[in-house]
């Protein structure tokens, strides 16, 4: 009878210890669940949500992206590349400057200041040529290309020029290894060599203050400065606009503004009298100009 009794006893113990073991770990699975983030599911979740689902675009989505980016693009991309052209022009325009003012400093070390160096065109290009990376020389002859590229010059206007305006036959005409293409003439107005330069040879605009530019040979107290044309200083700026002109063609006196200002802002807007004569007062004075009067 004892020992029955005490068998009893151990498995009633065992029992309740299992008793305790079980509702200490039920207590302890439940206080961890309470932690944890609810979520409700609606009877649509129900349905159709997945733990293998996997997100993605449908068709339509892709092609609606794809026609928002090419609106954007296609109202962005002109402005940029308009501005990448404007920044090429400007580039190639101050490397023919610095070459320009480079050669004009070195003749004159050698023979004196450009008006002294005569009035005809060969004898000028004669002086200027040991100081060139002279690539190709026409003379004073037209060869088809040259005679077809100078019927595609027109003014900042868009106006077409008459092509004895630009490599004529009574200029020196040739290129240099980098593609320029130079018309050297003299100019009795300023006295003084005159040039005619597509800062970009053969390629397109061809157009008065884009790619195209006037240079003259001048001086300030008997130093020499490669300028713009200096008889249309006077006309406050007339030359450099889009505006209809009474005279000449637009856009030839553009190359004054560049080497006064640094940009091409008159393709953009018209320039002001007031704004004009500032910015080109002191090249005016080195022209040997006491007014812009």
């Amino acid at each position: 009878m004892g020992l029955l009794q005490r068998r009893m006893s151990l498995f009633n113990d065992s029992k309740e210890s299992r008793y305790d073991i079980e509702s200490s770990s039920k207590t302890d699975v439940a206080g961890a669940a309470a932690t944890l983030r609810k979520r409700t599911y609606s009877p649509v979740h129900l349905f159709s949500y997945s733990l293998f689902k996997k997100c993605a675009f449908t068709l339509a989505e892709v092609l609606i992206t794809l026609g928002i980016i090419g609106i954007v693009a296609a109202m962005t991309m002109p402005a940029l590349v308009s501005k990448y052209q404007e920044k090429a022009w400007l580039t190639a325009f101050n490397k023919t400057y610095s070459i320009l003012s480079q050669v004009y400093i070195s003749a004159y070390r050698d023979n004196g200041i450009a008006r002294e160096w005569g009035t005809e065109p060969v004898q000028i290009y004669n002086i200027l040529s040991p100081y060139l990376n002279v690539c190709e020389v026409w003379g004073q002859n037209r060869p088809a290309a040259l005679q077809k590229l100078s019927r595609e010059y027109r003014d900042l206007n868009g106006r077409k020029m008459n092509p004895n305006d630009i490599f004529s036959t009574t200029s020196y005409n040739f290129s240099l290894n980098d593609g320029t293409i130079i018309s050297l003439g003299y100019s009795g107005d300023i006295a003084s060599p005159l040039l005619k330069v597509d800062i970009n040879g053969f390629k397109l605009p061809n157009q008065l203050g884009k790619d195209l530019f006037y240079f003259s040979f001048n001086d300030k107290s008997g130093y020499p400065v490669v300028t713009g044309f200096s008889k249309w200083w006077m006309y406050d700026g007339v030359y450099c606009s889009t505006k209809t002109q009474n005279g000449w063609y637009s856009g030839g006196g553009c190359a004054l503004w560049v080497i006064a200002t640094g940009n091409m802002d008159y393709l953009h807007r018209d320039i002001p009298a007031d704004e004009w004569r500032k910015a080109i007062f002191e090249l005016v004075v080195k022209s040997g100009h006491t007014s812009l009067d």
